[in-house]
Parts: C-alpha cells; sequence; structure tokens
C-alpha cells in the first residue's frame, strides 16, 4: 500500500510540476508546486491511515509514519526529472532555429 501511494504521488505531481514549469517557464515554481503536491497526497494519506489502523491508534506506531521521510526524495526526483524537461524543451527550440 505504502508503495502504491509514493508511486501515485510522485507520478501526480511530476506532471503537475511540468505543467507548471511548461505555463510559467519557471523550474522553482514547478518545483515548488511538486513538493507541495508531494506533501499533501502524503500527509494526507498518513493520517487517512491512521484514521483507519485500529492497531495503530491504540499504540501509537504505524510503518505509515516512514511515509513522511519520502517527501525529499520524491522532490529531489522531481527536480531531476524538470531538468530533463528543461533540457528536452531547450534541444527543441534550437533544432527549430
Amino acid at each position: 500500500m505504502m508503495y502504491i501511494i509514493l508511486f501515485a504521488s510522485l507520478l501526480i505531481s511530476s506532471l503537475i510540476s511540468i505543467w507548471i514549469f511548461k505555463i510559467t517557464t519557471r523550474k522553482w515554481l514547478g518545483n515548488l508546486a511538486g513538493f507541495s503536491i508531494n506533501t499533501v497526497i502524503i500527509v494526507v494519506a498518513m493520517w487517512v491511515s491512521y484514521m483507519v489502523d485500529e492497531e495503530a491508534r491504540i499504540f501509537g506506531y504505524s510503518e505509515f509514519y516512514l511515509i513522511i521521510f519520502y517527501i525529499p526524495i520524491l522532490s529531489w526526483i522531481n527536480f531531476f526529472i524538470l531538468e530533463y524537461i528543461e533540457f528536452k524543451l531547450k534541444a527543441n527550440r534550437q533544432s527549430i532555429k
């Protein structure tokens, strides 16, 4: 379940950050959007899993607390995806000229 949440968060945040980068051509804005989307998706997923899991509520521990540590990793991956997209866009612009 945790891997599905992480993959969905990476996919959604990458698509949104690429979309924002293509609209504004500002990479920092795309990175900020990716980080924000990652944070919202992962925190909401952790909160929902905590509310559903009885053992986590009774004993106060769940493996979903570890999912918080993946936010910087996913943001780092989004950064490299945007670097690649920027490189491809610049190469396309130069080939058109």
